[in-house]
């Protein structure tokens, strides 16, 4: 992936980030992308909720009758 091949930490983080990958018994970047996914997880969910409630708010959903009426069909 270019771009992103690497990343100053302070030592602080960095030591933090070390400790942590010991007790779980990964790697320092093995954890680092297991956060970084989990991140990025939560963020594509967080920005559907959005998308969602906005849809809600203008009008454009289907109100759970007419869900539950298709679903019986």
């Amino acid at each position: 992936m270019s771009g992103v091949s690497g990343l100053i930490l302070p030592q602080e983080l960095k030591a933090r980030i070390e400790q942590a990958a010991r007790e779980r018994e990964l790697s320092p970047p093995s954890l680092i992308a297991n956060a970084l996914d989990l991140l990025v997880e939560a963020e594509t969910l967080h920005a559907e909720e959005a998308r969602r409630r906005l849809a809600s708010r203008t009008g454009k959903t289907v109100p759970n009758e007419r869900v539950v009426a298709w679903l019986e069909t």
